[in-house]
């Protein structure tokens, strides 16, 4: 959640489980081992632009099957926050629920896909990746914009390759609110600690245009095409227009394997030291219980 300028997590350990039908269906869960045809200028675009578009990472039919498991808990979870009109503008952004795959065996299998993780490592240029987190992102009808970011701001992970994988699992159009990106922005690296706020849209909007950074839009996507960006590129949503549609999205936060945890220089980063790197300090592998080896070539 975010309360008085920061993002504050909620604790891994108090989700709201997966009902008895979704933990009941977990056979019948496609297999997401086989692999995606990347194609080298994928890799070639990502690498250069911060950013890449794939068409159809996971076909509809995966990712119908593994909706409920995501969206069951995240329409539970939303239940906790504030009307719309009453939050602020990370808030109104959208309804984040993070780490759901420790609570469902179900959303365990989605996170940890091979396939998902084998494309994160090759884009990246790396043999392995662990998972940093999961979460899943819904933007509710009338939701409002997502300010201009860098995701890896926020980790203390300086120096490390990082990416974001982000899935809609419903259909959605430009108009609900797919990501723009500010292509070859991940040059920059990091800017220093800003949170995701009507702040940061100003300052890195001005950053972005007096850089004459072009901004192209993901457009519309359907279920199951994906987003990768690098954890420096600057990237933002425009709300959803809908009326009555959720933008439904689940992310998925890869870090290279043999990763060392940086001293963290703001209380954001001090946060996520905590919380996703529970037990670690600064200059220890970036490895704990909850940072499994997702893919090792």
């Amino acid at each position: 959640m975010y309360q008085n300028g920061h993002i504050f997590y909620q604790s891994i350990h108090s989700r709201i489980p997966p009902s008895p039908s979704i933990v009941r269906s977990m056979d019948h869960l496609p297999d997401l081992s086989t692999e995606y045809a990347l194609d080298p200028q994928d890799i070639a675009d990502y690498q250069s632009n911060g950013f890449v578009l794939l068409r159809q990472l996971a076909t509809q039919e995966e990712v119908a099957a593994y909706r409920p498991a995501i969206t069951e808990p995240t329409e539970a979870f939303a239940k906790t926050y504030k009307p719309i009109e009453e939050r602020d503008t990370y808030g109104k952004a959208f309804i984040q629920n993070i780490n759901l795959w420790v609570h469902s065996e179900a959303v365990r299998k989605f996170t940890f896909a091979q396939r998902f993780a084998k494309v994160a490592a090759e884009l990246m240029g790396v043999t392995g990746v662990r998972l940093y987190h999961d979460q899943a992102l819904y933007k509710e009808p009338g939701g409002g914009p997502t300010p201009w970011h860098q995701d890896q701001q926020y980790w203390p992970l300086d120096g490390v390759k990082c990416v974001t994988l982000w899935m809609p699992l419903v259909d959605a159009t430009e108009e609900m609110g797919t990501l723009k990106f500010a292509k070859g922005s991940q040059e920059l690296g990091y800017l220093g600690p800003m949170n995701i706020s009507d702040d940061s849209e100003v300052m890195l909007d001005n950053l972005v245009k007096e850089r004459g950074y072009p901004i192209i839009s993901a457009g519309d996507m359907k279920a199951g095409d994906v987003t990768f960006h690098n954890g420096w590129c600057i990237h933002g949503a425009p709300g959803n227009a809908s009326s009555s549609t959720t933008r439904e999205v689940m992310t998925i936060i890869y870090l290279e394997d043999g990763a060392i945890i940086t001293e963290p220089d703001s209380p954001q980063r001090e946060n996520d030291l905590k919380t996703w790197f529970p037990g670690l300090k600064a200059g220890d592998a970036a490895a704990s219980e909850i940072n499994p080896l997702l893919y090792s070539s």
